[in-house]
């Protein structure tokens, strides 16, 4: 899997660094949605992570460009094993920026629109691979999903899945926002039905459809500085 890196200020080596993974929607510029995260980060300790999956979205657009994938790497990606592609890639990934950078061993996921297609997939599949998940606005229709592939893992009852929604997309978005309300109900519904337990959706207010970088990076660093507390002592 090939993917685009945005190491923080300050990056060195020997420390550990929280990891953040954005998935583009179905126009697959994954270079220019990694930069609307990095603009939203700012001087936070994270590196950010764009992988060029192949599953946000339909098979129609899979060409190179926008991927860097050869013919011969299109012949292992393409579906019906785009799912199993990712997931294994997106491992190797997270392991190669753990090893070269010092990147968390887990990650924090998110994506919008036709990137829900990975995002969904991914936490029902591999709670334990996440630190959280904060899916967008998103497309679902179960893809790469089946009886055998949700996890059964114990990580599943407490990954943190908080869903985002804009508060104010434009006109010619707003016809489709009940069906993608649809899809999120339905992603929402199964995660649930399978032992996992996402937060109520969050409304951005006055927030354009997009991948709201803003909110969700807010979101992470509220979970890391959770992290960072120290336990309470005890009576």
């Amino acid at each position: 899997m090939r993917y685009h890196l945005a190491l923080p200020s300050g990056w060195a080596a020997g420390r550990s660094w929280p990891v953040v993974f954005v998935i583009a929607d179905a126009h697959r510029d994954f270079a220019a949605n990694l930069q609307r995260f990095v603009e939203a980060r700012g001087e936070k300790p994270w590196i950010l992570v764009a992988p060029e999956v192949v599953t946000c979205g339909g098979t129609r657009d899979q060409t190179s460009p926008p991927y860097s994938y050869t013919e011969e790497e299109w012949k292992i990606a393409r579906a019906p094993r785009d799912h199993d592609f990712d997931d294994a890639g997106l491992a190797a990934v997270l392991a190669e920026v753990h090893a070269k950078w010092g990147g968390d061993e887990r990650a924090y996921l998110t994506g919008w629109e036709a990137g829900g297609h990975t995002v969904w997939a991914q936490a029902l599949r591999r709670p334990e691979r996440w630190r959280a998940v904060a899916p967008v606005m998103t497309n679902y229709q179960g893809r790469g999903l089946t009886v055998e592939t949700f996890s059964r893992a114990p990580a599943r009852a407490t990954l943190p899945i908080q869903v985002f929604w804009a508060g104010a997309p434009r006109a010619e978005i707003a016809e489709f926002v009940p069906m993608l309300r649809q899809q999120n109900d339905r992603a929402i519904a199964d995660a649930r039905a399978h032992g996992f337990a996402p937060a109520p959706i969050r409304v951005v207010p006055g927030a354009d459809h997009g991948p709201l970088p803003a909110a969700v990076l807010a979101w992470v660093d509220s979970l890391e500085r959770s992290r960072a507390k120290p336990p309470a002592a005890g009576r």
